[in-house]
C-alpha cells in the first residue's frame, strides 16, 4: 500500500509541475517612454488576433518586430493590450508570438 501512495504522489508531483504549456516566457512591452491615455470611445476595438515569427534572442527589438507585424498584417492602427510569449519548437527554432486585440481610431 506504501508503495502504492508513493507512486501516486510522485506522478501526481509530476503532472503538477510539468504542466500542460510549452510556455517559455512571457513580457509585457514596458520599455514605452511616454504616457499616452485614450478612452475606449476613441476606438474600434475588433477581435482578438495573433502573430509570430522565428524569435531570435540577440535582437533586442523582437517585441516591436512582431507588433509591426501583427498591425501591418491586420490592417489596424494598434494592438491592445499586446501579450508576449516565446514558443519553443521542435526542430531547433523558437517563436515569438504578439496577442491582443485590433484597434483603429474612430473618425472624428
Amino acid at each position: 500500500m506504501k508503495k502504492v501512495l508513493i507512486g501516486a504522489s510522485s506522478v501526481l508531483s509530476l503532472v503538477l509541475l510539468s504542466g500542460c504549456s510549452s510556455l517559455v516566457a512571457t513580457k509585457v512591452d514596458s520599455n514605452v517612454g511616454y504616457l499616452v491615455q485614450f478612452s475606449g470611445s476613441d476606438f474600434n476595438i475588433g477581435d482578438v488576433v495573433s502573430a509570430e515569427m522565428p524569435y531570435d534572442a540577440k535582437n533586442p527589438d523582437m517585441t516591436a518586430m512582431v507588433l509591426n507585424k501583427a498591425i501591418v498584417d491586420n490592417k489596424c492602427d494598434t494592438l491592445l493590450l499586446p501579450r508576449y510569449e516565446i514558443i519553443p519548437k521542435t526542430f531547433g527554432k523558437n517563436l515569438i508570438r504578439v496577442t491582443g486585440r485590433v484597434a483603429t481610431f474612430k473618425i472624428k
